[in-house]
């Protein structure tokens, strides 16, 4: 009789760690099953995601090298379109050599300034792991400022204000040998609409600088350090509990 009953007792006992396992194991799967819909999620492919980039070129006015200060917001769309808005700022000083009316030379000190808005479609020609390449364009609207003044007295020679067109072009590559980070380079032409022989912003351009991955950054964040350490703890309290 004893021994019937231990065996009962045996049996009992087994089924109900066999059901506490099966329960436990059953929470762990719909733990890891809910852990890979959120991958594959947050990695999805998105037909719009924001854009921005702090855009500062190296170019010339007039033979004087300047710097070309910007920045750009946007939208990429379908990982391969990116079109947006610039805002662009230029400014430069020189001296040059001017005739007067009596025909003598006069040495000048030139200030330039340019400020423009524009917009900018550009075209992922080439997206792989590693490496990108780029190819934008851009038309622009923007005012200038060009002032001479005598260098010995001071004297304000020439002081002009206008408006002017610009239109741009070129290519740009970004080498990617981490997931997150990255160098980027550009180059191309910018051309000015203005005849002004005194302003003449037209000339070629470059720039290089470091590319970060913001949006990798964010949807890594929001996985491995977010969603992924989330379901850990949450199966190593399963496998603990009594």
């Amino acid at each position: 009789m004893k021994i019937t009953i231990y065996i009962i007792l045996s049996f009992v006992f087994v089924e109900v760690s066999f059901g506490q396992d099966n329960i436990k194991q059953h929470k762990i799967d719909s733990l890891i099953a809910k852990l890979h819909a959120d991958s594959s999620h947050i990695y999805r492919f998105r037909k719009v995601r924001p854009f921005f980039s702090l855009d500062n070129r190296n170019s010339f006015v007039k033979d004087a090298p300047v710097n070309v200060q910007g920045i750009q917001l946007g939208l990429i769309l379908k990982e391969r379109h990116t079109v947006g808005f610039g805002i662009y700022a230029i400014r430069t000083s020189a001296r040059q050599k001017l005739t007067s009316k009596n025909e003598k030379n006069i040495s000048a000190n030139r200030t330039l300034s340019l400020n423009y808005l524009t917009i900018f479609y550009q075209y992922a020609f080439l997206d792989r792991r590693y490496f990108e390449l780029d190819l934008p364009l851009e038309l622009g609207l923007g005012s200038y400022n060009v002032r001479l003044t005598d260098a010995v007295t001071n004297k304000t020679i020439v002081d002009r204000k206008g408006g002017t067109v610009i239109v741009g072009g070129g290519i740009g590559c970004t080498v990617k040998p981490l997931k997150w980070f990255g160098i980027s380079g550009s180059a191309g032409y910018r051309y000015d609409f203005d005849n002004n022989p005194n302003v003449n912003f037209s000339g070629f351009f470059y720039s290089y600088g470091v590319w970060i991955g913001l949006g990798r950054i964010y949807r890594d964040v929001r996985y491995f350090g977010i969603k992924r350490k989330k379901c850990r703890r949450h199966i190593h309290y399963i496998l603990n509990e009594d």
